[in-house]
């Protein structure tokens, strides 16, 4: 019998790996979708997969093995060596600008805009990469002169610059996990700043597994755990104006009962737009949808700072719920003078409340939501006074040329 080498044992596993590496890697990517992020954050994260299957390919060279190095022409051999140096670093680019999407927007201190000058300083560490890599630069990177590259100077900066991207991104999850006002949103951000530990671990790995996939070792657990992240996270967001959806709103009531006294009341408050049927009758369907949007992203606006969330319950109902002091005192004010500032609509919406404040442990959700419910109705018999007068001005931009 013909002994099998060390080597044939291990080229077949490689292979495996990579297979199983780049095939995981592309149904994540066709089940990547809007449905469960916003563009920018969905773009970022396909780009950051697309550079992993394209390291998973490079590493092909693994199976060939030293005669890689000495049998291919110059030109090929740098294209390959350099395309899986600037893959990891598109990676690492791709995850910034996924974990940035995240950002919100009130929070960020640059605006992108085209052209600006942050679209052009967040390119810059990349920039320097794939000038270094794909230029005579790269043999401060690597020298390929036998059978095993020699690696320069260079890969300490190459690293450097995937790091400007790494540790940003970290800072800005540690940055939304602080804001983070639930513990979905806390176990999504915790996920992020595991992902520089991903990157440090495997750049170890490869220092000690030269020969062997140990980057594709890393990156599927923690893709995985990304995308399923992902996912929870849509499962408690209403798909139209992206707030929370009436399954986390209900856990979250029901998490901060638990907490609240006399000293540390909850305010659950009722939200009802008002005439939302005339707007849907008279505007159309499509005008009716942008009043929720526009209602449900002031709302956002305006909560972003405070202790307390926003939901949509259902059709144009809604629930805000916190411990924000005083909040039942000036939520009306807050949203009606940031619906004073609306461009997006020819009309000013008009809205119901209805505010409950619960100090004690022993109430449920439904309960809570309930009394709040009660006196959203005292509230909406006072609103609905005014209800031609809204009603013409409907009509008047309906058959307005």
């Amino acid at each position: 019998m013909t002994d099998i080498t060390l080597d044939m044992q291990i080229k077949p596993f490689i292979l495996l790996i990579l297979l199983m590496c780049f095939i995981s890697l592309n149904i994540i990517y066709r089940k990547t979708n809007e449905n469960i992020g916003n563009k920018r954050e969905v773009t970022a994260f396909k780009g950051m997969l697309v550079s992993f299957m394209v390291y998973c390919l490079v590493d092909i060279r693994l199976l060939i093995g030293d005669v890689f190095y000495t049998s291919l022409p110059r030109p090929v051999l740098f294209f390959i060596m350099s395309t899986g140096f600037a893959s990891m670093s598109f990676a690492c680019f791709f995850w910034f600008m996924h974990v940035y999407a995240t950002l919100p927007a009130s929070s960020k201190v640059f605006k992108i805009k085209s052209f600006s000058f942050w679209n052009i300083a967040i390119n810059i560490p990349l920039l320097i990469v794939l000038i270094i890599l794909y230029t005579p630069l790269r043999s401060i990177v690597y020298i390929v002169d036998g059978p095993i590259p020699l690696f320069g100077f260079g890969m300490p900066f190459i690293l450097l610059m995937d790091y400007v991207y790494l540790i940003s991104a970290t800072v800005i999850s540690i940055h939304n996990r602080r804001l983070a006002k639930t513990k979905p949103e806390k176990r999504k951000y915790s996920s992020q700043i595991l992902f520089i530990l991903f990157f440090t671990v495997s750049g170890w790995l490869i220092a000690f597994l030269l020969n062997l996939p140990a980057i594709e070792l890393c990156v599927m657990p923690v893709v995985l755990k990304l995308f399923v992240e992902l996912q929870d996270s849509q499962i408690y967001t209403d798909a139209l104006t992206k707030l929370y959806n009436r399954r986390r709103m209900t856990e979250f009531i029901t998490e901060e009962i638990a907490t609240c006294n006399e000293d540390n009341p909850l305010t659950v408050i009722m939200v009802d737009l008002d005439y939302f049927k005339s707007i849907n009758d008279i505007l159309g369907h499509d005008e009716g949808d942008k009043a929720l949007i526009v209602f449900s992203k002031a709302m956002q606006k305006i909560l972003f700072s405070k202790n307390a969330v926003a939901a949509r319950w259902g059709g144009d109902e809604f629930v805000v719920a916190g411990k924000e002091k005083d909040l039942q005192l000036h939520f009306r004010e807050w949203l009606q003078a940031e619906l004073d500032n609306n461009k997006s609509l020819n009309y000013m919406p008009i809205f119901s409340t209805g505010f409950f404040i619960c100090t004690t442990q022993n109430m449920s959700c439904e309960q809570a939501v309930a009394s709040a419910d009660s006196a959203l109705y005292a509230d909406k018999a006072e609103r609905h006074k005014t209800e031609k007068d809204f009603i013409d001005k409907l009509i008047q931009l309906k058959n307005r040329p």
